[in-house]
């Protein structure tokens, strides 16, 4: 099956029209249970995430932006936070059935996440596409969304904040 402007591609066909034009610094958030953190750690701090919801266009930009940080929010008693980080290896999607996915996201060792940074407000959903052009050809900076607990599920595209980007300088 071939896709156009007119004939989009269905969930699970790659785009071959459009193309993700991102800023450098792009991260994927998601939300697990303590007791995933917690088994991850047990093994290690290496591991993968399964969801049931297709990660296309997280897979997409990994295609494109190496390294790409993972965000880990905790949902539990506590009001959400983020809990640790990583950088993803590989995500795999697959169509088990006709409209039922599992996605699965390969990532290295857990780091936890600073204080200050735990909130969920405390990072910003990636802004749209005509923001994005506009910051580049104009030289200015508009309004950012902060990421909340409605638009992490199943998961967000947000800008990778500065703590993890002065890690990333780090390690180069």
């Amino acid at each position: 099956m071939t896709s156009s402007a007119s004939n989009p591609p269905r969930a699970g066909e790659p785009s071959k029209n459009i193309a993700l034009v991102l800023p450098p610094n792009v991260c994927i958030a998601t939300v697990v249970t303590q007791n995933a953190i917690d088994a991850m750690l047990e093994a290690g701090g290496k591991g993968s995430y399964r969801d049931a919801h297709p990660w296309l266009i997280a897979q997409e930009i990994l295609r494109t932006r190496q390294p790409l940080p993972i965000l880990f929010a905790v949902q539990g008693d506590a009001p959400m936070h983020f809990s640790h980080w990583s950088m993803i290896k590989d995500i795999d999607v697959v169509e088990l059935h006709r409209g039922q996915w599992e996605s699965r996201c390969h990532f290295d060792v857990l780091q936890p996440i600073n204080m200050i940074w735990e909130a969920i407000d405390s990072v910003f959903l990636l802004p749209g596409q005509v923001q994005l052009e506009r910051e580049l050809r104009e030289d200015i900076r508009v309004r950012r969304a902060a990421l909340d607990e409605h638009s992490i599920h199943p998961y967000a595209v947000c800008e990778t904040p500065p703590f993890i980007e002065a890690a990333l300088k780090d390690l180069q």
